[in-house]
C-alpha cells in the first residue's frame, strides 16, 4: 500500500527543510562556527531519513480505513533528535521545535513561534514583534497551501525569519542603549478594553500605532520585582506587532513583554 497523501506532503517539507539546513551550513556567511554547520548537516541527514521513511512505511488500517494520522517509529526519532539538535545548537537559526513543520500534515498540530528574547528595550520589543507577526502570516499561508512549490517558498521564507530572529539580539541595536538606538514611542491613545486582536486592530486603524487600555481583570505579573515583590500589569500599550504590557508605575514601562504575549495569545 503506498503512503498517505499526509505522509508525502510530511516527506516534502522534510526534505524541504533538509535543503535549507545544507544551504545554511554550505554559506560561508551565516553561521559562526564549524559547530553550528555540523549540527546542520547532521539535522538535514536526519530529516532526509524522516522523509524516506515516511516516503516508504506502508500506512496501518483499521477495519479496512487506512490510518493517516499516524507517523511509524523512524520517522519519529529522526524528528526528535532534530529538534534536540536545534534546542542545544540555537545559533544556527533554527527553532526547538521546528519539526512541527513536518509533523502538521500528519496530526494537524500548530507551528509554535520559537521561544521570546524576553525583550527589555522599545527596539527589540519592536522587532521581535514584528517578526512573529511575519511568521504567523506565513504559518496561516502554509497550512491551507496546496501547491507544493509555494509551500517549499514558504518554508523557506520562514526559516530565513527564524534565522533573524535567532540573531536578533547581536543587532547593534540591542548591544548598545545609545539614546541614537531608542525607538521613540508615541503617544498612546486611550481606547476601551478590546475584546478581540480584530477589535484591537479596528484601534490601530482609527487612532494611529499606539493605544492603551487598562486589562481589567486580567491582571498580569510584569516580571519586575523589587526585594522579592513582583508588580502586576494593570495596563497595556500596543503597537502594530508588538505589545508591551506596563506597570503603574513607568519605570516598568517595557518590563512585560511575556505578559504581553500572554495576553494576545489568550486574545487569538
Amino acid at each position: 500500500m503506498p503512503a498517505t497523501p499526509n505522509a508525502l506532503d510530511a516527506a516534502y517539507r522534510a526534505r524541504t527543510i533538509a535543503t535549507v539546513a545544507r544551504t545554511r551550513a554550505t554559506n560561508p556567511a551565516p553561521v559562526p562556527n564549524t559547530e553550528g554547520r555540523a549540527a546542520l548537516l547532521e539535522i538535514a541527514t536526519l530529516l532526509d531519513t524522516a522523509a524516506h521513511s515516511l516516503e516508504t512505511e506502508e500506512p496501518g488500517t483499521w477495519d479496512g480505513i487506512v490510518i493517516t494520522n499516524t507517523m511509524d517509529w523512524d520517522a519519529s526519532q529522526a524528528l526528535r533528535t532534530a529538534d534536540e539538535i536545534a534546542a542545544t545548537h540555537p545559533t544556527i537559526g533554527f527553532p526547538p521545535r521546528f519539526t512541527q513543520y513536518v509533523t502538521a500534515p500528519v496530526f494537524g498540530n500548530n507551528v509554535d513561534l520559537p521561544p521570546s528574547l524576553l525583550p527589555s528595550g522599545p527596539v527589540l520589543i519592536v522587532q521581535e514583534g514584528e517578526l512573529f507577526a511575519r511568521l504567523l502570516v506565513l504559518h496561516a499561508a502554509i497550512n491551507v497551501m496546496t501547491d507544493k512549490g509555494m509551500v517549499a517558498l514558504l518554508l523557506e521564507n520562514a526559516f530565513r525569519l527564524h534565522w533573524k530572529h535567532a540573531h536578533l539580539a547581536e543587532s547593534e541595536t540591542v548591544l548598545t542603549d545609545r539614546p541614537a538606538n531608542r525607538a521613540a514611542v508615541p503617544a498612546a491613545v486611550e481606547i476601551p478594553t478590546p475584546g478581540t486582536p480584530m477589535a484591537l486592530r479596528r484601534a490601530h486603524d482609527a487612532y494611529g500605532q499606539t493605544v492603551t487600555f487598562g486589562l481589567k481583570d486580567r491582571h498580569l505579573p510584569c516580571h519586575v520585582s523589587i526585594q522579592g515583590v513582583t508588580h502586576t500589569a494593570v495596563r497595556m500599550v500596543s503597537h502594530r506587532g508588538a505589545t508591551i504590557a506596563t506597570c503603574n508605575d513607568d519605570s516598568h514601562r517595557n518590563a512585560a513583554a511575556v505578559a504581553a504575549r500572554e495576553l494576545y495569545d489568550s486574545l487569538s
